[in-house]
This record gives C-alpha cells, sequence and structure tokens, in this order.
C-alpha cells in the first residue's frame, strides 16, 4: 500500500513539473529599431515585462514648413517603435499653429486625456508656464523641445540655440572680412529659436564696427517667404555685402539674388537637401562658398527618447543647466564635406534635412 502511494504521489510531482515548464513565457525581443537609433534587445525586453505602456501627447506650435513635418515624423517613428516593445500605448499629436492661446487650449485637453508624457514644441518661451504646471500637478512628465520654456517645472531638450547662432556669425564675419553692408533674413518674429539665435548672431557681430547692419526682416524660416523679403532688400539697397540668415530660408535668398542676375554675396547657409544641392552647382560653376551646421528635426525623437525613460523609472544622468538638456550637434558642412554629405541622401526628396536623434544605447547611458 504505501509503494503505491509512493508511485501515485511521484507521478503527480512529475505532471506538476510538466505543467510548470510549459507556463513559463518567453521574454518578448525588441523590434527592429527605427532610423537613428539601434536599440539593446535585452534592455528593451526587460523593460517591455515590467513597465507599464504610457500614452504620450505632443503639442507641436507652427507647422508652416517642411522641417516641422520632419520633426513630427521622427516622433511617430519612434514611437511606432517603443509601441511594439510595449513601451508606449498610445500617441496623440497636435498641431496648435502660432496661436498661443490655441496651443494652451489643446494641451489642456491633453491634460484631460490623461497623458502620462506631454512633449511641447512651444509658441512662446513664458505664456505656456502656467499650463505646464497644471499639468505636471497631475502627475504629468512634461518636456519641452526644440524651443525651451522658463518653467522650472519642464525639462526643456533643445540644441543650443545662441551658439547655433554665433556658429553662423563667426563663419560670416571671416568670410565678409570683417566688414561690409549686411542684411539679416531671420526667422519667426518672436519664436524663443529665433530670438535666440539672433542674441549669438549679434553677439558676434558687436565685436567688428566695421559691419553695417543695414536691416532686419522676417522670413519666417520659410523658403518662399525669404525670397520674397530679399527681392524687396535687393531692389531697395544697391550694395549687399552679405546675407545672414538661417533654416529653411537659405536657399530662398540664393534664388533671389540669382532670379535679379546679381552677383551672390556671403551667404550662410543650411542643411536641407534642395540647398545642398544647389550649393554644388553653384561651388563647381562660381566657387561659391557656405556654411551650414545641423538643427535635426530629430531633436523630438531624442526628447521622446529621454521622457519614456523617465517614466519607466529610470535616475537620470542628463547633464541639465537650468533644467536644460542640450543636445550636442553632429554635423557641420563646409566646402571641403559638401560632396560627402549629399552622398549619405542621395535617397532623400528635396525637402529633406539633415537629421540625428540620440540613438538607444546613447540614451540608455543618459540613464541607470
Amino acid at each position: 500500500m504505501k509503494r503505491s502511494l509512493a508511485i501515485v504521489l511521484s507521478v503527480i510531482f512529475a505532471a506538476v513539473l510538466v505543467l510548470s515548464a510549459c507556463g513559463k513565457k518567453e521574454s518578448p525581443a525588441a523590434s527592429s529599431p527605427a532610423a537613428g537609433g539601434t536599440a539593446s534587445s535585452s534592455a528593451a525586453a526587460d523593460a517591455g515585462d515590467k513597465v507599464k505602456p504610457i500614452v504620450v501627447g505632443v503639442s507641436n506650435g507652427y507647422i508652416g514648413n517642411g522641417w516641422r513635418t520632419q520633426m513630427t515624423e521622427d516622433i511617430e517613428k519612434l514611437a511606432e517603435q517603443y509601441k511594439q516593445q510595449g513601451w508606449i500605448e498610445k500617441i496623440i499629436v497636435q498641431h496648435a499653429g502660432q496661436d498661443v492661446n490655441n496651443q494652451i487650449a489643446q494641451i489642456r485637453n491633453m491634460i484631460n486625456s490623461k497623458v502620462d508624457l506631454l512633449l511641447i514644441d512651444p509658441n512662446s518661451e513664458t505664456a505656456l508656464n502656467p499650463v505646464i504646471e497644471e499639468a505636471v500637478k497631475k502627475g504629468i512628465t512634461v518636456i519641452t523641445f526644440d524651443q525651451p520654456v522658463t518653467s522650472p517645472k519642464a525639462i526643456n531638450v533643445v540644441i543650443d540655440q545662441v551658439q547655433f547662432g554665433k556658429n553662423l556669425a563667426e563663419w560670416f564675419v571671416d568670410a565678409v572680412g570683417g566688414k561690409g553692408d549686411i542684411v539679416i533674413v531671420s526667422g519667426l518674429a518672436g519664436a524663443s529659436a529665433n530670438v535666440n539665435r539672433l542674441k549669438g548672431m549679434k553677439e558676434v557681430l558687436g565685436r567688428y564696427p566695421d559691419i553695417k547692419v543695414l536691416t532686419e526682416v522676417n522670413g519666417n524660416w520659410d523658403e518662399a517667404n525669404a525670397q520674397q523679403v530679399t527681392s524687396n532688400l535687393i531692389a531697395s539697397y544697391p550694395k549687399i555685402d552679405g546675407v545672414l540668415t538661417q533654416d529653411g530660408m537659405a536657399l530662398g535668398v540664393v534664388n533671389a539674388f540669382l532670379a535679379a542676375n546679381k552677383p551672390l554675396p556671403v551667404i550662410t547657409g543650411e542643411n536641407n537637401v534642395a540647398f545642398l544641392k544647389k550649393w554644388k552647382e553653384l561651388k563647381d560653376s562660381q566657387q561659391f562658398s557656405t556654411y551650414g551646421q545641423n538643427n535635426p528635426p530629430g531633436i523630438g525623437a531624442t526628447a521622446l527618447g529621454i521622457g519614456v525613460r523617465m517614466l519607466q523609472g529610470k535616475t537620470s544622468k542628463l547633464n541639465l543647466q537650468n533644467n536644460t538638456y542640450y543636445y550636442p550637434i553632429g554635423t557641420h558642412i563646409k566646402n571641403d564635406t559638401l560632396e560627402a554629405e549629399l552622398k549619405k541622401v542621395a535617397d532623400k526628396p528635396d525637402t529633406y534635412t539633415l537629421d540625428e536623434w540620440l540613438s538607444e544605447e546613447q540614451l540608455n547611458a543618459l540613464f541607470e
């Protein structure tokens, strides 16, 4: 009897072991990473098992050029990767245009939708501060990107726009020989990126008393607008030695001089494919020289990667200055590197801006 009972118990125990083994779950493999970053499979699977998927809200202001469209696409591309990994449940993207009050209303709608992470490309450095505080009081993590806000409740993820302006102006003053009559075709009036770039530019120009700024106009970061205002400047000023301009406008400035059959003055460039092609054409035909640096649309994807990790409870090692993480620009183009950079984007449309954002390994290195 005892022996029979022992045999029965042994059979039951063996069956339990088999069922237990069959019930074990395999850790999900990480999906293939989107362009711009490489995912760590073990880290992705680990986090995917332990972290509740979050709802992300994106409030973008101005949407009037290809740069902002590409920026939004970069965010959505990385968000799709994170959905595959189980990190994001849903992403809500809205565009407010240039209306600050409209952006405030959209942000309040996202607060009411109970987003976990709120990413904002703000229309103002200060006007959104109260609604940002409302979001934080509701337990929402707020990250502004591309342009900063002054609220201490948000983390800014931006390039150093003042330094961006300085870089352009330092190349420019060297190219004009430290003297001459110049004009400035700047971006969107009141936008913090534009304000800070002008600050950097004017800090450099202030060291050169022989450079005279004839006037400053707004091209609104738009090629067609920049061409029109530059055409007006050409008609108003018979002598222009240089045009200090920035994102989305350099091609419009160049085309205005070509249309007027005027010799090209010194013009600062950009890293848009259409401009790079025109740059090469003019370099080959008339030794045109300029300088472009990346203002990567992928800054939004970098902000998303940082925010997702914060919501996963990871400890930040971000080197913040006044609540701001400055993304290190990786691509600067001059005549000697132009053709190599063009080859990298040979398959991209003319509207494409040279892009970059932090890889998954780089993002992981910012946390522990």
